[in-house]
């Protein structure tokens, strides 16, 4: 992942950053590896990186320790009176620290094991709702990733809790018309082989216990931005498939935030918890192991014809 000493931003404002100040997390840290986990997957993807903001650090480890002290009725939301309130929700405790942006987006897990700290990113990226992180155009972030609450069966969980924004006379970061940015991206390994849909909050597709790894197919771009612009985006073919061509069966969610999806080929089901501009094939059952699949689109955006077909490969489990 790129670096720098500062900031270079580039010629067009609303260009992909490609470099950022090194962060002043310490090497060793959580806060290090939840960052260089979260950049590089945005580089993987074609996403622009994010720059560490003290604001956003602070309102993310307040939230953090009222977590670790609290009771709380959902993992975002704070109840004033409560020790350590400092907002009833991720915009409110930013600008109660400083930062003055119109929207904060914040997301949080917790987990326990080998993977600590680094399988935070992992688990935002194998989901439905929270894999927008890795394709927002927002340009800041704050951490606190820290071991938490020890559990009597579990032990001693990790809980990663991320802020990221822009500054209010910013605009989004955004690749190029005619691009599909998606996740798992092209050539990935070691892809979960299941998604844990009753995990996230709240739960998408709740009918089934569990389903394939989700894959999310973003089509925003620079053109999106004008005002009241309203891009049609048609679905004409997106299947998954193994060596033998055979498609699995999947269900396809599609966000109606922003812009408008259609069909002339597979079933469409709106969501509105999938980020703007976005759809998400899911398997209704789990993938197999070590196992090579291919994934093909094709439609229509914005007047324009455009098709993608990758593969990933899946890993032990």
């Amino acid at each position: 992942m790129p670096a720098a000493a500062g900031a270079i931003p580039p010629a067009d404002p609303v260009a992909l950053v490609e470099r950022v100040a090194t962060p002043s997390y310490a090497n060793d840290s959580g806060n290090a590896t939840v960052f260089n986990a979260v950049n590089a997957l945005r580089e993987k993807v074609g996403s622009g990186l994010l720059a560490q903001n003290a604001k956003l650090d602070q309102a993310a480890l307040a939230h953090h320790q009222y977590l670790n002290t609290s009771d709380f009725l959902n993992l975002h939301g704070e109840t004033a009176g409560n020790p350590g309130f400092t907002g009833v929700d991720a915009t409110a405790r930013g600008k109660a620290a400083g930062y003055g942006a119109a929207y904060i987006e914040e997301v949080v897990h917790g987990v326990n094991g080998a993977a600590k700290f680094a399988g935070c990113a992992a688990s935002w990226a194998n989901s439905i709702y929270h894999v927008g992180l890795f394709f927002s155009g927002m340009r800041d972030v704050g951490i606190a990733a820290l071991a938490t609450r020890n559990d009597p069966v579990f032990g001693k969980y990790t809980v990663c809790v991320v802020n990221f924004s822009k500054g209010a006379s910013q605009v989004e970061q955004l690749p190029e018309d005619g691009t599909i940015r998606v996740y798992p991206y092209p050539d990935q390994t070691r892809v979960p082989t299941v998604f844990y849909n009753h995990t996230e909050e709240p739960s998408p597709l709740p009918e089934y216990f569990e389903l394939g790894p989700p894959v999310t197919l973003n089509f925003k771009t620079k053109s999106f931005l004008a005002t009241g612009a309203k891009p049609a985006i048609v679905v004409d073919h997106l299947s998954i498939a193994m060596a033998n061509g055979q498609p699995l069966g999947a269900r396809i969610l599609v966000s109606p935030v922003g812009g408008i999806f259609s069909t002339r080929g597979p079933a469409l089901q709106n969501d509105n918890q999938i980020a703007a501009f976005a759809l998400t094939i899911v398997p209704v059952a789990r993938m197999k192991p070590n196992t090579v699949y291919t994934v093909s689109f094709a439609g229509i955006v914005n007047g324009g014809a455009l098709s993608k077909t990758w593969k990933f490969t899946t890993g032990e489990r």
